[in-house]
């Protein structure tokens, strides 16, 4: 599920660009903000596979435009985010909270998208670097959910990544004929060496 939050800094509370202790930067765009404690995460992964997936939806040039936060928090604030902006009260593996709203992937081809983002955002921007969106995963779920699937946790928070980066690029499997879940395991194939979590 993407929501759209146009604003132009994190929406979430939690994602604070000038707490050093729980924000690592990596590759320059990917923030990684973990929240919780049940789980240990390998950063540096998750960026790079964000980064990756980044680069294989909208071009390396597009990608390496925009910031991107990644942020790992409990089920109690995953219940807290889905009941205000889904209206459900249940915790969820993944949400995605995109804050530019580029050209629609399903009417616009990559070249296009680049091209409007170059002509429109970057004057506009003054310097600054635009977030693209959030991506917030409740490990405790992503732990139920890889147990159920019979993958490890790391498996399933590398789906996890794939999934919800792909929704801040503007695809959404609700609404779609299905190019979203294609493109999903094209791209599992592609940069997951393990066949488990494709």
């Amino acid at each position: 599920m993407v929501i759209f939050c146009p604003t132009s800094s994190g929406a979430l509370d939690w994602v604070r660009r000038s707490d050093v202790r729980s924000v690592a930067r990596f590759k320059v765009m990917v923030y990684i903000v973990n929240r919780q404690r049940r789980e240990r995460l390998d950063r540096a992964a998750v960026a790079q596979l964000a980064q990756a997936t980044l680069d294989a939806v909208l071009r390396p040039r597009l990608a390496a435009a925009v910031d991107v936060n990644v942020a790992f928090v409990g089920d109690e604030p995953m219940r807290r985010l889905n009941l205000t902006y889904r209206n459900i009260d249940a915790p969820t593996d993944v949400l995605s909270f995109a804050h530019l709203a580029l050209p629609s992937p399903y009417d616009h081809a990559p070249a296009q998208r680049e091209a409007w983002f170059f002509s429109q955002m970057t004057a506009s921007l003054d310097g600054e670097r635009p977030l693209l969106g959030e991506v917030v995963i409740a490990a405790p779920t992503a732990r139920r959910y890889a147990e159920r699937h019979a993958l490890t946790f790391a498996q399933e928070i590398q789906r996890l990544v794939i999934h919800g980066v792909i929704h801040l690029c503007g695809y959404d499997h609700e609404t779609d004929a299905g190019q979203m879940t294609r493109l999903e395991r094209r791209l599992r194939r592609q940069l997951l060496a393990s066949p488990a979590a494709w």
